[in-house]
């Protein structure tokens, strides 16, 4: 995200870790991981993290406001397989039925999580309204990296977040 709204992009997220290197120059970065307690206490007042961990971990604070900016939407979905020598690959269908049907979609959403049948599911009338409202509102247009970006930029990562943030 901070990449994207830098002018990098998915294949090239130089401009994201380098806004992160300003941070800590200007003494604004925490090495800390932001949770539901350091939020609640006043010790992260900004983190930039998914909007579904951010907005949960920021319930108990009712100053707190989870923004997705318009300019730097970044999606990701959860990888599953499903493998044809399992002893009960069957079992496995089964599982991922559930998951994306409109129970386990509103299982995602009770979990903060935004179902990818959502919009689908709004229409029909089958998600549940007040869990679907209470989302963070998004704007723009996705940036969703492919399993290629996602792993060039965790070389990238591994190569030179510390040059930036030690």
């Amino acid at each position: 995200m901070a990449a994207i709204a830098n002018g990098g992009s998915a294949d090239d997220i130089s401009a994201g870790v380098d806004f992160f290197g300003e941070l800590k120059k200007a003494g604004n970065f925490l090495p800390v991981d932001p949770d539901s307690g350091t939020i609640e206490s006043g010790a992260t007042p900004v983190v930039i993290d998914w909007d579904y961990p951010g907005a949960a971990a920021a319930a108990n604070v009712s100053t707190r406001k989870t923004v997705v900016p318009e300019e730097a939407v970044v999606a990701g979905y959860y990888f599953q397989a499903i493998n044809a020598d399992a002893p009960h690959p069957a079992a496995a269908r089964l599982w991922q039925e559930f998951l994306y049907s409109d129970e386990g979609q509103n299982l995602w959403l009770e979990g903060g999580a935004r179902p990818v049948r959502g919009d689908a599911m709004a229409e029909a009338g089958t998600i549940d309204a007040d869990l679907w409202g209470a989302l963070p509102e998004v704007s723009g247009t996705p940036v969703i990296p492919t399993d290629p970006q996602t792993t060039k930029a965790g070389e990238y990562l591994a190569s030179n977040w510390s040059k930036v943030i030690s």
